[in-house]
């Protein structure tokens, strides 16, 4: 069974850290404002974890068909950053890599010749280009790391991750620390949460421990380590 949270024991974990669960403390720190920093050290804590495989534990994905003639494709809602694209067309796929901008002039030429298959892609702004622009309907496939879910109702859950919902509780005791400028408060909260980054990133590092990462052949057909299909 999963170490979850919810929005309101975390609530009340904040108040207990900081001391702030008398009648006066709860009209200078309505739970409204607790909520707001308790999704705020959710946040931090994501981006902690982010910094090391997050393809293992916050992936997800989305498959788009693309139109001939177009090259340009929203992103998913709550996209955060990309892991991979691959595109499936003529009955097999393609791993897409990024194209620099200086080389977005060949790949839209109208005097290149090509088999109207994209091969590359580049994010610009909330959405995803891929060139040579596809002639044809093919099976784009995203995957990518979601914005974490924000925490809006007393019964919404947080899974902890092996209590590391300690992280999220200092970080927002942090913020109620220095409204109320509370700098004892303020540098216990660091300490913890500089003492728990090693274990976040030890948790994030570790979640598959089946096999080490294999290198990459790069003697085969291109300098990705890909045989083209097409």
């Amino acid at each position: 069974m999963a170490l979850t949270q919810t929005l309101a024991q975390l609530r009340t974990n904040v108040r207990r850290m900081a001391d702030v669960a008398g009648t006066t403390a709860l009209q200078r720190h309505p739970d409204t404002d607790l909520n707001d920093y308790v999704n705020r050290g959710i946040a931090a804590l994501r981006r902690e974890l982010d910094v090391a495989i997050p393809d293992q534990r916050f992936l997800s994905s989305t498959t788009t068909s693309t139109v001939a003639g177009t090259s340009t494709y929203a992103l998913p809602a709550g996209f955060n950053f990309l892991v991979s694209v691959d595109l499936e067309a003529h009955g097999t796929k393609l791993w897409l890599v990024p194209y620099e901008m200086h080389e977005r002039p060949t790949l839209t030429s109208p005097d290149t010749a090509y088999a109207g298959t994209p091969a590359h892609y580049r994010l610009r702004g909330s959405n995803i280009e891929v060139l040579p622009t596809p002639q044809g309907v093919f099976t784009l496939t995203l995957w990518y790391v979601a914005d974490p879910s924000t925490l809006s109702l007393d019964a919404d859950t947080f899974d902890t991750i092996t209590r590391l919902d300690d992280f999220v509780i200092a970080y927002a005791s942090k913020l109620v620390a220095m409204k109320d400028k509370n700098w004892d408060l303020v540098g216990a909260c660091d300490g913890l949460m500089d003492r728990m980054r090693e274990d976040v990133q030890f948790i994030a590092r570790g979640r598959d421990r089946n096999a080490p990462s294999r290198i990459v052949d790069e003697a085969l057909a291109d300098r990705y380590g890909r045989v083209r299909r097409w």
